[in-house]
């Protein structure tokens, strides 16, 4: 597995860590991606009750006309919440989890991805390539502003599909706070960011 740390190649041992996702796939046998809420190479996965998870959905209604989907391993959904940007699905959302009008009847507009962000960060992560990896998110995730709504058109126009070129691909995502940022970086905003207080993370 690669470990992704978003703003150091290496651990930084004395920041504060907010959350951790561990997001794994083998695209031979599912195109669903699995994941945990930890550490998978510091925990064992058997340690924890119900083991990997299947990457769904919470539907979030914004307004009258657009719902957010929110993605965590225990959302109620198996499909997004409308259909998907298509700049965005299949390349960062796998075609699997696409809005399905047979599972969600009641139409609705997008109004974006939210949610868990180590999960948020993972997504581009599985469809770039490795030696991509770091222009994929740091040309693109806009840290220091708020809302942090990636544009993902220009996004998708630089990843090259690295799902179809390693079908399997493990990695863990960590998300720290920043030292040097203690009024905008703090755990409270940052649960704000993932249930879509400042907007989506990832535009419709």
């Amino acid at each position: 597995m690669t470990e992704i740390d978003y703003k150091a190649s290496t651990k930084p041992p004395k920041w504060a860590k907010f959350e951790t996702a561990t997001i794994f796939t083998q695209f031979d046998d599912t195109h669903h991606l699995l994941a945990v809420l930890f550490d998978a190479e510091q925990e064992h996965v058997v340690e924890h009750p119900g083991g990997w998870k299947v990457l769904s959905f919470d539907h979030i209604p914004q307004d009258i006309q657009r719902t957010y989907s929110s993605v965590d391993i225990l959302g109620d959904k198996k499909q997004l919440a409308a259909r998907g940007s298509a700049d965005w699905v299949p390349q960062l959302v796998p075609e699997i989890y696409n809005y399905d009008a047979t599972q969600n009847p009641i139409r609705t507009a997008s109004a974006g991805l939210i949610g868990k962000l180590p999960i948020l960060f993972a997504l581009p992560a599985f469809s770039a390539r490795p030696e991509r990896l770091s222009q994929v998110l740091t040309g693109h995730m806009r840290p220091n502003s708020i809302p942090m709504a990636v544009s993902s058109g220009s996004l998708i126009q630089n990843i090259a599909d690295g799902r179809e070129d390693i079908p399997e691909r493990g990695m863990v995502v960590t998300v720290y706070l920043d030292p040097e940022n203690k009024e905008g970086s703090t755990k409270d905003l940052l649960n704000l960011l993932q249930k879509g207080h400042f907007g989506p993370f990832y535009q419709a």
